[in-house]
């Protein structure tokens, strides 16, 4: 059996080989061969350009729109709407937070034509610094080369090697797309590494490799049942033309088989004819479309129906533009088979035949919708202030210009422009924390949204400042209703965990109609009447009129003059004395500013000091009271004698108190004037060190080891503890007038005053009583041991010869010295309290 088995196999074998026709089989076998070196030797390494190609075009682009970004950057600062610094700033913050890429770490970089580098999100360390000689290792040096090819090309790729993203140790091979924006003279680059492309690239070669051999193990089955066919034919003559047949939808099977291997390109192509039907259709279309090549052959309208209905008519145009040789391209959306919106860039041309025969129209379409979302997202974040999502200043002036031209062309339009600010948000920021601060700017931002209506523009115009832009409104009143609404809105608690607050906000508001003026001036308006209504007590609304601007015009006039009366010398200064009741003698003098303007005369401390403090011109000021004080209190001492024991009193801002050079600038001003440090007194108000208690503490220990005396000037106005008052290293407490004027006429005044007194005793401290002016407030001071006083009782502000003739009066013999008068002032208050005794005791 097994020997008749044997012999039959034997006889099948010899009979195959013997009918095997080698004309099918040689052309088979070449075939394949030549299928495998096309892939190998042809069609991969192709492949391998065009995703290189795919790969630098997608940079060029990511590049381009980076680029955009910066054009509209620049046109706000050419326009004035932004300023440069602002505008860099915004443009290095924005690109510097750009990612991109399968892990999300390719990156984009600036350096300018120094070259210098102007941000690198994974080297810092390399901001700021000169790049010219920096070489990689193959000692290329491609800043130069960065800058060569963007001045001389306006941009192109450049091969160098660099760290892998953001793991320096790791140096890789890398292209990158450089291109110059002129304007800034900015060098804006990204780049591919090498790596990642050949990695994905071999990803591309192994699925290859697997459906060749695929197709290599179908076609050897085919071969193999060729063969076994063949042979059987040959044996029955009868079934030839039904083999040949066979053999015939075979060889059309490969040919199908290679055309598909062709249609393994990334983008959908699509062939649309003469006709309008589509004569191929890449397989490449049902992952973007969802839909297969089928359904288009089938229906060639439905290229057109799946475009968004808006898009269609752009649709249409393109197919009558792109029906030439030069060709058209277009940007449209698709709506996929899932419902999703597909944003899809198109390149189409004419195609011909032999003699020019027109074939119809090729379309080359690819999905940008991720490029299209970096678009959207570097325009909102242009337009959009990053912190509460609300529009930014550029996108608030440009609603405000819109609804002023509607207000142009429309007798009957109103709208309202409301400048707003959060009363105590320093406070809130100082004790809770900038993150606190953060979130009740986003719970303001959305309590804000909540309360206006849907065609309303809510804006963040930085730090605590808000600017509502209320539209299409029935009547100017109706603002101001909705601005009730908001401001009881945001009296509310915000609560954050264990955290609540309360604020309000203070509104400035300009209601249309308005004249012919900018939108930044309708916002400067606003910015005005909401400084009033802060001035006015805050959590209050102000509409803004012409005398509002009037005022704040003079406001700023009045503050050059006073930077020109400081250079100029329109500033002079008075001497306050100050009596000692105990000791019955001048002790020394308080230095006060006076200003003698060229047109308007003197102008009273009241109205130049808060201005100087708000400009910041307390600083110089202060610098120059001091200087001259004290130079005076030295010619005083080189010219009077006994003068020794005078000193000069001195006031001090909180702008000034908060500077870390203070110490320098007293120490530098005593040393060049030739005076101790126990010649100077300097006056603190309360507010200047409650501000900052900790660093007040040190500043006042550090002068006060060097000599220096202090007083807190205005006591019992402010806000300071014991605790606190315990602490400072000061010599005296100035006791306001407003406490003294009211000391027989209000009882609690009185007791006030008791209550300073006895406090600052229980301290160790002096006591200095401002603003004497009646007999009986001496008297009483007297009686509560008061140790000195000023005020217009005893002295006015006197100039400095003045000043210094009350000086040589204490030396002289004619009855009319400052002790003599002390001394008469306390004989009468003596006598006026035995009256009064006997008057009491006649009484009873």
């Amino acid at each position: 059996m097994r020997a008749d088995a044997y012999a039959m196999t034997t006889r099948r074998l010899k009979s195959l080989l013997r009918h095997t026709p080698f004309r099918i089989l040689l052309p088979t076998t070449l075939m394949i061969l030549l299928l495998a070196g096309s892939i190998f030797l042809y069609l991969l390494p192709s492949l391998q350009s065009a995703f290189m190609n795919y790969k630098k075009q997608t940079i060029f682009e990511l590049t381009g729109a980076v680029i955009r970004s910066l054009e509209h950057l620049d046109r706000e600062v050419r326009s004035g709407a932004l300023a440069p610094q602002e505008a860099r700033r915004s443009a290095r913050e924005m690109i510097r937070s750009l990612r991109y890429g399968p892990e999300g770490k390719d990156y984009f970089w600036i350096n300018d034509t120094s070259p210098r580098m102007i941000m690198h999100p994974y080297r810092a360390d390399l901001e700021g610094k000169d790049l010219s000689s920096y070489r990689d290792q193959s000692g290329k040096e491609i800043f130069k080369e960065f800058v060569q090819i963007a001045a001389e090309k306006g941009g192109g790729f450049v091969n160098y090697y660099w760290q892998w993203k953001d793991h320096p140790e790791r140096i890789s091979h890398k292209m990158s797309y450089v291109r110059e924006f002129k304007p800034w003279g900015w060098i804006v680059g990204t780049g591919i590494y090498v790596d990642d492309v050949v990695k994905e690239i071999d990803g591309y070669r192994y699925k290859l490799a697997a459906i060749f051999m695929v197709v290599l193990l179908v076609i050897s089955a085919l071969q193999f049942y060729v063969l076994r066919q063949t042979a059987l034919t040959e044996e029955r003559r009868v079934r030839v033309q039904s083999q040949r047949e066979k053999l015939v939808l075979a060889l059309r099977e490969g040919e199908e088989r290679y055309r598909t291997i062709a249609d393994f390109a990334y983008d959908w192509e699509l062939w649309i004819g003469v006709s309008g039907g589509v004569l191929y259709c890449s397989p490449s279309c049902e992952r973007l479309t969802g839909r297969p090549p089928e359904a288009f052959f089938e229906n060639p309208a439905l290229a057109r129906d799946i475009i968004i209905a808006d898009d269609q008519p752009a649709w249409d145009r393109f197919m009558q533009d792109a029906n030439c040789e030069k060709g058209d391209f277009l940007d449209f959306r698709i709506r996929n088979r899932d419902g999703e919106v597909r944003w899809i860039n198109v390149v189409g041309r004419s195609v011909s035949g032999i003699g020019m025969k027109p074939l119809g129209i090729r379309c080359s379409m690819r999905d940008i919708t991720g490029r299209k979302k970096m678009e959207e997202q570097l325009r909102h974040q242009a337009l959009h202030d990053p912190l509460t999502g609300l529009a930014n200043r550029t996108l608030c002036l440009d609603r405000i210009g819109q609804a002023m031209h509607r207000a142009a062309r429309r007798p009957r339009y109103f709208f309202a422009v409301i400048f707003l600010d959060l009363d105590r948000f320093k406070v809130i920021n100082d004790s809770l924390g900038h993150r606190f601060g953060d979130m009740v700017l986003c719970e303001t931002a959305r309590r804000l949204t909540e309360h206006v209506r849907s065609l309303d523009t809510v804006s963040r115009f930085g730090g605590d400042e808000f600017v509502l832009l209320l539209d299409e409104l029935g009547t100017p009143g109706e603002a101001i209703r909705i601005i009730k609404r908001i401001r009881l809105a945001l009296t509310k608690p915000f609560a954050f965990g264990v955290n609540e607050v309360q604020t309000s906000a203070s509104f400035g508001i300009v209601l249309s109609p308005l004249g012919d003026v900018r939108p930044a001036d309708v916002l400067q308006n606003a910015n005005i009447a909401m400084h009033q209504a802060k001035e006015a007590g805050r959590n209050r609304f102000k509409v803004f009129t012409e005398r509002m601007l009037e005022n704040a015009v003079a406001q700023l006039s009045l503050e050059n003059d006073m930077r020109s009366g400081l250079d100029n010398g329109h500033f002079f200064i008075e001497y306050q004395p100050i009596m000692d009741l105990a000791g019955e003698d001048l002790m020394g003098f308080e230095a006060l500013a006076r200003w003698s303007h060229p047109v308007r005369g003197t102008v009273p401390p009241t109205e130049f000091i808060p201005l100087a403090e708000e400009s910041g011109l307390i600083i110089q000021l202060g610098e120059w009271v001091l200087d001259n004080a004290l130079k005076t209190l030295a010619e005083w001492r080189r010219e009077t004698s006994g003068a020794e024991d005078v000193y000069m009193s001195v006031n001090l801002s909180s702008k000034q108190f908060a500077r870390m050079e203070l110490d320098r600038v007293v120490l530098d001003t005593l040393k060049r004037h030739g005076l101790p440090p126990e010649a100077l007194k300097l006056e603190i108000t309360e507010s200047a060190i409650m501000d900052h208690p900790e660093s007040a503490v040190r500043i006042l220990n550090r002068l006060r080891k060097l000599g220096i005396r202090f007083s807190i000037d205005d006591f019992g106005t402010g806000y300071s503890s014991l605790s606190q008052l315990q602490q400072l290293p000061v010599d005296t407490l100035k006791v306001d007038r407003s406490f003294i004027s009211r000391m027989k006429t209000d009882p609690e005044n009185m007791e006030i005053v008791k209550a300073v007194i006895a406090l600052a005793h229980s301290l160790d401290l002096e006591v200095v009583a401002e603003g004497v002016e009646e007999p009986d407030q001496v008297c009483s001071l007297i009686d509560l041991q008061c140790e000195s006083v000023q005020g217009f009782y005893f002295h006015r502000p006197l100039g400095k010869d003045e000043a210094l003739r009350l000086m040589r009066s204490r030396l002289a013999d004619d009855g009319e010295t400052p002790k003599e008068r002390m001394a008469r002032v306390r004989r009468d208050c003596s006598e006026a309290a035995a009256a009064g005794k006997a008057e009491d005791a006649k009484d009873a």
